[in-house]
């Protein structure tokens, strides 16, 4: 059919009444470009939902899993951290728990002279024979917050032994355990290790410290397998600390410069140096001790034991707190209750 005869037919339907068929139109022209970019995006999405794998992140554990406990040994220059297992409680950490006389927590806050006495180190006894308040140490931070050695972040304590106060962040006790120190019923063993004990309760867990006992060899708390190292002043370490306080006994004889150089070694802030010995180390091993402490700065506090009612004219041991700042404080042990 022809174009003319096309639009005959259309005229007859026309009159006849009759519509003419639509014209067909292009859906893509009735449609605006942003709803075509729309179905084809979404067409795009769709498609790579279904193939899509999803990833499991983190430990992939439960939730509630057991964590373990990490105990921080830390020096000037490094940090070493030693876990105890996954949940459970190694056989240190046991150990120290069960030395004591009641809970964790409770035996945490027990003072020093009723720890020593309810493990028979001081029968009949309630305290060291001096007075506790000078004896603890002033539990808290130095005046204003001052911060000493360390981390500048960490603020100083104070802390002090047979009334001697020390300030800083980090502490080393030196104490005699040589076969003397068991003299008069062992009192002055007993009261050393009762100061002892009663300074660490006062120190916070940023704070750190090292327990050497010594006599013809040092003796550092955590043992020679190695360098010895600070431990921080946390609950675990507080409590292994306890431990090997009170079970040291007192034998041997006495070499002070060994026990000396490796507390220096460690750089502390203060050193607490008890000792009942009246020999001095050579001439040359204290020229040394003064020197290494001035050049790091630490300040050695001395306590010497010994009988009678004054200390001994030209005693060692003031002269080594006189030359890096420290104090001197004798005690007559034949005082001690």
């Amino acid at each position: 059919m022809n174009t003319e005869d096309s639009k005959r037919e259309l005229l007859r339907l026309e009159r006849r009444g009759i519509p003419s068929p639509p014209a067909a139109r292009d859906i893509r022209r009735t449609l605006p470009a942003w709803a075509v970019s729309l179905l084809f995006h979404v067409a795009i999405v769709g498609g790579l939902t279904v193939f899509w794998v999803g990833t499991t992140k983190g430990t992939g554990g439960d939730k509630d899993r057991p964590m373990g406990i990490a105990v921080v040994h830390q020096t000037a220059g490094t940090t070493d951290y030693f876990l105890t297992g996954d949940g459970e409680t190694n056989d240190s950490e046991a150990a120290a728990a069960n030395s004591l006389p009641s809970s964790a927590d409770s035996a945490a806050q027990t003072s020093a002279s009723d720890i020593l006495s309810q493990n028979a180190l001081l029968p009949g006894a309630t305290n060291a024979g001096v007075n506790a308040a000078s004896a603890a140490g002033s539990v808290g931070l130095g005046d204003g917050g001052g911060k000493l050695g360390g981390k500048s972040d960490v603020p100083s304590v104070k802390t002090s032994v047979f009334g001697i106060e020390g300030e800083g962040t980090r502490f080393l006790y030196v104490f005699d355990c040589s076969e003397s120190m068991n003299g008069y019923e062992k009192r002055p063993l007993l009261a050393a290790k009762s100061e002892l004990l009663q300074s660490l309760e006062s120190l916070g867990p940023v704070h750190q410290f090292q327990i050497i006992f010594y006599n013809d060899t040092p003796y550092p708390f955590g043992g020679l397998s190695g360098p010895p190292k600070l431990f921080t002043g946390e609950k675990l370490p507080k409590l292994e600390a306890q431990k090997f306080v009170r079970n040291r006994p007192a034998s041997g004889g006495t070499e002070h410069s060994e026990a000396m150089r490796m507390a220096i070694g460690m750089r502390p802030d203060v050193i607490f140096f008890l000792t009942d010995a009246e020999t001095a180390p050579g001439s040359r091993d204290l020229e040394n001790l003064y020197e290494r402490a001035n050049q790091i700065g630490v300040t050695i506090h001395t306590i010497q034991f010994g009988t009678g009612a004054g200390a001994r004219s030209g005693s060692w041991l003031k002269a080594l707190a006189n030359a890096t700042r420290g104090e001197f404080r004798y005690v007559d042990v034949t005082q001690l209750p």
